[in-house]
């Protein structure tokens, strides 16, 4: 009978983490670090001030996104999509050809690549807080 009071026990200090805990000792540590590795794998510099982390804080607490920030108003946005995934020919109304951009992923193959990575260490993290907890 001991065991089930002191597993109701521990269960109980788990379940008293706080949202905020995780997302702040979890998953933004991750998405700072695909972030970092989304940077340094773009083709630009002007593509690579626009990556970041987005965290929507109390609205959704377990929510963070890396991405890029259109709040900064500058197109590298729309041309990270073009290098990501290529243009068709393009002209001008004019009938001016401007060209092709063939496809040049970097964002995708970047989390392709760091995804087991990225789950292994939220778990790792995930249990070191609970392991804490639970002393």
């Amino acid at each position: 009978m001991n065991d089930f009071k002191k597993l109701a026990r521990d269960l109980k200090k788990v379940g008293q983490i706080k949202t905020g805990e995780i997302r702040d000792k979890v998953l933004l540590i991750e998405a700072d670090l695909l972030a970092d590795q989304i940077k340094y794998n773009a083709p630009a510099n002007f593509i690579r001030r626009d990556i970041g982390v987005i965290s929507r804080g109390a609205k959704y607490p377990l929510s963070v996104l890396v991405g890029l920030n259109y709040k900064s108003g500058s197109m590298a946005s729309n041309l990270a999509y073009a290098f990501e995934y290529g243009t068709i020919e393009r002209y001008t109304k004019k009938g001016a050809y401007r060209g092709i951009l063939t496809p040049k992923p970097f964002f995708r193959p970047t989390v392709d690549s760091n995804r087991s990575q990225i789950v292994t260490n939220i778990v790792k993290r995930l249990s070191k807080i609970v392991e804490n907890k639970l002393k």
